[in-house]
């Protein structure tokens, strides 16, 4: 879900690397010598779109209306208030172009291929078979949990991984007798933590990669190593915060993992070599150069074009025909996409008025004053833009959701982007170098948008889908208690990721991935020759019935 970019010139519309001689709403000399946009000088339209934009942030947080009705109400003020009014906000062409359509497929594609998948329980089966490994064994339980998470997160949209870990961290809590949050919460911040280290793994992400034009494996090159390091801290963290409850389960599973079948393997087999061909579409984007979208459109035709013909034989035309019609209209989640276009709309305008391009040079004039202030060199400056970002935009996606702010920031990184291209090219940095170099600000926007979202409980889409499925069996989860667990895990993985970017700019990415891989290594040699506690036979005390203890951070 890049943010509005690349909108084509077109009367009065804000213009990606655009339009010198235009009339700038500011000026700096690096952002006016770069030429990146072109602005509208109408005082009362960015007034109008300033009080649109707040009124829909408000109700986005308040969740007055469905997001998507919200969206799409105040994109509807704007082009009416452009049509009916002299105020200039933006038109229908200029909303059209604003819809970066790469994103949706991609998104729209990806949850297709998702809704076959589920089909075949191929969700199912894996979870339960995680659950039945674990013997239970609470700790080993709840690191399973977090691990497989994370990874899951990693290759398909958190929601979708929260809706399939959820129910079974139910149903493992009531087989140990454990308070469901002491797996739950874990899973959560692990979905969010775990989707920042791929392209596809969080929203935020998608917006990030199609804006800077970030191929799949650049996110992994430079995201995995801090992202392995986070879960590693959440695992330690999460034994910590619910030591009492994890020391009081005995019970064992119920093997359950036998009665789980898998459905249609003949399907499953085709979308899994499907999806693999995806995955390798993805990772091949620096060479083909196809986005990432038409990929992504090509595995979701294949997907379900295949399961049609497998299942044509054995259950008739007709019923075939209906599960296709089925799976389109309800296994792809409309209302979502819909949520994002009207937001792309709605961020345009505020490009086209000028907004983001102010907000861009307050952030740049404030990196100025500390870069200045402390006699900051360039590299220096560079790293406190980033970690300004990085903080910026993890508190914010604390309290808003982070695909409408990301979508807006995005904007404003471009431009800084931009101004430190030229700065450092003046000082003769260039090519692959410079490239590299700047991509820092894309990172730690990445990394704050998709690590806040622990912050709060509204802070991400998986953190509300996960509290409403388990409020449904009886589990409440007040929104101070997940303060009192998310904000620890937000600020301990932000002070993680300000670590790797300190490291990013001064040692280079191949000096801190080397480094990062080598801690690992020996903190997976320490684990391995400690035992892993549950690898030992377990004691008479861990096996013996007990009283629970209360839920850790409620």
């Amino acid at each position: 879900m890049k943010p509005i970019g690349k909108l084509l010139a077109s009367k009065a519309v804000a213009i990606l690397g655009g339009a010198a001689g235009a009339n700038l709403l500011w000026a700096p000399p690096a952002l006016a010598d770069a030429g990146h946009f072109a602005y509208s000088t109408d005082g009362g339209a960015r007034v109008a779109v300033g009080l649109l934009l707040a009124a829909l942030f408000a109700t986005l947080i308040a969740e007055t209306f469905h997001k998507t009705l919200a969206a799409g109400a105040v994109v509807a003020v704007m082009l009416m208030v452009s049509a009916a009014t002299p105020l200039h906000i933006m038109d229908f062409d200029t909303a059209v172009r604003a819809v970066d359509w790469n994103v949706i497929f991609l998104l729209g594609s990806m949850m297709a291929i998702v809704s076959v998948l589920i089909g075949t329980r191929v969700f199912d089966w894996l979870n339960a078979r995680m659950v039945a490994w674990a013997r239970g064994r609470s700790k080993l339980l709840a690191n399973t949990v977090i691990v497989a998470t994370a990874v899951l997160s990693a290759f398909a949209d958190n929601v979708t991984t929260v809706l399939f870990m959820a129910p079974v961290v139910s149903k493992a809590a009531r087989s140990l007798r454990v308070s469901v949050w002491a797996l739950a919460m874990p899973m959560v911040m692990a979905a969010n933590i775990g989707g920042t280290a791929t392209l596809i793994g969080d929203p935020p992400n998608v917006i990030v990669g199609v804006a800077a034009g970030l191929p799949f494996m650049d996110f992994l090159y430079f995201l995995a190593v801090p992202v392995i390091f986070m879960i590693v801290a959440l695992c330690a963290f999460s034994a910590f915060w619910y030591r009492k409850d994890l020391a009081g389960a005995h019970a064992q599973t119920d093997g359950d993992a036998e009665t789980v079948e898998l459905q249609d393997p003949k399907v499953l087999s085709w979308t899994l070599g499907v999806v693999g061909l995806t995955f390798l579409g993805f990772f091949t984007h620096s060479i083909t150069h196809l986005p990432v979208g038409v990929v992504a459109f090509a595995g979701a035709v294949l997907t379900m074009a295949g399961r049609h013909i497998i299942l044509r034989g054995p259950m008739g035309p007709k019923k075939a025909e209906h599960l296709f019609t089925h799976g389109f209209e309800h296994g792809i989640e409309w209302l979502t996409l819909g949520f994002f276009v009207f937001l792309f709309m709605a961020i345009s305008s505020a490009e086209h008025t000028g907004l983001i391009a102010g907000a861009a040079a307050k952030l740049q004039d404030l990196v100025q004053a500390v870069s200045v202030g402390f006699g900051m060199g360039l590299q220096a400056k560079l790293l406190t833009a980033a970690l300004l970002i990085l903080v910026f935009s993890a508190v914010v996606s604390a309290v808003v959701d982070n695909i409408p702010y990301t979508i807006a920031a995005a904007a404003i990184v471009r431009v800084l982007a931009a101004s430190f291209a030229t700065e450092f090219t003046a000082a003769g940095l260039g090519g692959a170098e410079l490239q590299m170099t700047t991509n820092v600000l894309w990172w730690s926007l990445a990394l704050g948008a998709c690590l806040g979202g622990n912050g709060t409980l509204i802070g991400a889409s998986a953190n509300v889908t996960t509290i409403g499925l388990l409020e449904k069996d009886g589990h409440h989860m007040p929104f101070v208690s997940f303060l009192r667990f998310g904000v620890p895990v937000t600020a301990m993985t932000i002070g993680i990721a300000a670590l790797y970017l300190t490291s990013y700019v001064y040692g280079g990415a191949v000096e801190t991935n080397l480094v990062g891989a080598m801690v690992l290594l020996a903190l997976g040699v320490a684990a391995l020759l400690r035992g892993m506690n549950w690898r030992l036979p377990k004691t008479a005390d861990e096996t013996a019935d007990g009283a629970l203890s209360p839920p850790a951070g409620e």
